[in-house]
């Protein structure tokens, strides 16, 4: 069930933030958006495997988030330039599509997409966005390839394609033979 109250948001350094846990779930539960938990828990700060308050959103996130009158975000940084934007689009046709969203550098990619909650499910994709025009050679094709074989995850290729006026998506899965 959404709320009508405006989200808990804090802008600090040009980053987007939440502080409670309540924001946090209802962003995951009313937008699907899950961010980035940057905090150190307080009972063992020395720690770095787990993350805790507080979240901060991807500008892609927030971009999304500020599409939606009823989350009461007006004012938003602008792209500061065609990849950003670029992205930002790649994100809202990814979310449209009903994906969970992660950043993705951790596998070399822009995105993870989840098929439900992040904390219940495994991402099935990474997404690198590319160029419409841009060449991939052998070898980077077969690193991409690899890389997602070895994660268990399905690389997709995302360009947009201008004269289509939509997102293009090739699925690259490396299987074993014999």
């Amino acid at each position: 069930m959404e709320s009508t109250e405006p989200l808990n948001l804090v802008y600090k350094d040009g980053h987007v933030m939440v502080y409670d846990a309540a924001t946090v779930l209802r962003l995951r539960r009313d937008y699907r958006i899950v961010g980035a938990l940057e905090g150190s828990h307080p009972t063992n700060p020395q720690q770095n495997n787990y993350y805790g308050l507080p979240l901060i959103l991807l500008p892609e996130e927030v971009a999304l988030l500020a599409s939606d009158p009823t989350t009461g975000l007006d004012q938003v940084q602008q792209p500061s330039s065609a990849h950003e934007q670029a992205r930002i689009d790649l994100f809202k046709d990814l979310h449209k599509r009903g994906f969970y969203i992660t950043r993705g550098i951790k596998f070399g990619a822009d995105y993870m997409l989840y098929p439900g909650e992040p904390m219940r499910y495994h991402s099935h994709y990474i997404v690198n966005l590319m160029e419409h025009d841009q060449k991939i050679t052998p070898r980077q094709l077969i690193a991409l390839s690899r890389l997602g074989t070895s994660v268990k995850k399905t690389r997709i290729l995302a360009s947009w394609d201008p004269q289509a006026k939509k997102f293009v998506y090739v699925s690259i899965d490396w299987s074993e033979i014999g």
